[in-house]
Formats: structure tokens, C-alpha cells, sequence
């Protein structure tokens, strides 16, 4: 548990230190986030696996919804690609996802899809594709043309054993 949480805490002190420079050279956004963190999943049977696993994502925004961006509101439309895994068992959500933004930090966010999932079965692994969803809120911690934000997500799925809840750092390309 300690070297997925110190592993997650690199990374993100990584991707905070060297994005200000990164982003003086950005001509434009490529509508890409990265996010690192950790997730905690809520039920025993993954939490024995060990209670914080490291995470890491990407979303693509594929278009900005216009028709339901007013004064200081915008929406998004975006594809998200999850992953998190502890000791063979991981869980990878492609989700569809609408992200609304409250001025210019606080965002929020929805999306629907399948999960890959594999898991300890008798003396090995299983793998199936359920349906998964996630809820979550972040915040840009800066602007300009790549803002580095701070999020918490909430990940579900069909099967129970597999929800959970992630935080994470990250940047926007």
C-alpha cells in the first residue's frame, strides 16, 4: 500500500513540476487530460487486494456542446480511458463522458460505458466486460493553455466488487 501511494504521489509531483514549463511552448489544447492518483476501492474482496491501488487516465474531448454553453456555463462531450490495478486485479473503464464547466475552474463531470476487469478466480485470474459508469468534480489549479487540475471520481459497475473512488492530479495538453 505504501509504494502505491508513494508511487502516485511521484508521479503527480512529476507532472506538477514540470507542466508550467510545458505550457509556455503550447501553441494549442489538444483537448487531452492526464490524470495519476490513487483509488480506493470500496468493497473487501478488491480491498484486500490492498485498500489504495494506483490509477492513471486519459480523456480526449471530441466536441464542445454548444448548444447547451451559456455566459459563464460550457459543456463538453469526451471519451475517457481508465486504469487501476493492485496485485493482478484491474479494473480499465472506456466511458463516454459529459463534462460541465462552472466558470473557469470547477468542473464536473458524468460518463457511461464498459469496464475490462481481471480478477483473482480460484489458484488464477478471470476477466469480464461489465457496464460502468462514473460521476466525479475537479478543479484547474491553473489556467492558460495546459491548466493543471486536481480531481475526485466516484467509479461504478454491475458488479459491486469492482466500485470505488479515485483522486488524482493532472495536466491538459
Amino acid at each position: 500500500m505504501k509504494k502505491t501511494a508513494g508511487l502516485a504521489a511521484l508521479t503527480a509531483a512529476m507532472v506538477l513540476t514540470i507542466a508550467p514549463a510545458m505550457a509556455q511552448d503550447a501553441p494549442t489544447s489538444t483537448g487531452i487530460s492526464l490524470r495519476v492518483g490513487a483509488f480506493f476501492p470500496n468493497d473487501a474482496f478488491a480491498k484486500d487486494q490492498s485498500k489504495t491501488w494506483f490509477a492513471i487516465g486519459v480523456q480526449y474531448k471530441v466536441s464542445e456542446l454548444t448548444q447547451f454553453s451559456k455566459d459563464n456555463y460550457k459543456a463538453d462531450l469526451a471519451v475517457s480511458f481508465d486504469y487501476y490495478e493492485r496485485s493482478g486485479f484491474r479494473i480499465s473503464p472506456l466511458l463516454v463522458n459529459y463534462v460541465g464547466h462552472l466558470g473557469e475552474n470547477l468542473f464536473y463531470t458524468g460518463g457511461v460505458g464498459i469496464a475490462f476487469t481481471r480478477f483473482p478466480a480460484g489458484s488464477g485470474f478471470d476477466s469480464e466486460t461489465k457496464f460502468a459508469y462514473t460521476i466525479g468534480v475537479g478543479y484547474n489549479v491553473t489556467k492558460g493553455k495546459q491548466p493543471i487540475f486536481v480531481e475526485g471520481k466516484f467509479f461504478g459497475n454491475e458488479t459491486k466488487e469492482y466500485n470505488g473512488f479515485g483522486l488524482y492530479a493532472g495536466i491538459r495538453f
